[in-house]
C-alpha cells in the first residue's frame, strides 16, 4: 500500500460536514484498483499527529491501458477531529493493493483527485 498526502484549507463556507472523493489515474495494463481517502481537521493550536477518520474506498477497473481513468465517488467521509470554518484539512489517499479486489499487476500512477463538499453560506465573507 502506498499512500499520498495533502492540506487544504478549507473556506470558511464549508459546513464542516463529509466529503466524497473522485480518483483520476493510469496504468499500463488492465485490472481494478482499490482507491481510498480518509481525513481529519486541523484548527488553530491542535495536535498535528491526530488520527484519520474511516477510510472510504472505491474500486475502479482500467478500461485500456495508458487511458486516463475517472473513478466513481467513494461513499460520504467523515472528517475526523472537530471541524470547524475555514479548518485544514489533511486528506490522505492511498491504494489498497492488499485489498483482494485490486488486481492491477503494476503500479497505478495517481494523476488527481475530484473532491466534493457541501457549503452553508454563497461565498467566504
Amino acid at each position: 500500500d502506498e499512500f499520498a498526502q495533502i492540506c487544504i484549507p478549507m473556506p470558511k463556507s464549508w459546513n464542516e460536514g463529509t466529503i466524497t472523493v473522485q480518483f483520476i489515474w493510469t496504468a499500463t495494463t488492465t485490472g481494478n484498483v482499490v482507491w481510498g481517502c480518509q481525513g481529519v481537521a486541523l484548527s488553530d493550536d491542535d495536535v498535528i499527529d491526530a488520527a484519520f477518520g474511516t477510510a472510504q474506498t472505491v474500486t475502479d477497473g482500467v478500461t485500456a491501458a495508458n487511458d486516463l481513468m475517472e473513478s466513481a465517488f467513494t461513499s460520504a467521509i467523515t472528517i475526523a477531529g472537530t471541524p470547524a470554518a475555514e479548518d485544514l484539512v489533511v486528506l490522505q489517499f492511498y491504494r489498497d493493493a492488499d485489498n483482494g479486489s485490486d488486481t492491477l499487476a503494476a503500479d497505478a500512477k495517481l494523476i488527481g483527485v475530484r473532491i466534493k463538499y457541501t457549503v452553508n453560506a454563497g461565498d467566504d465573507t
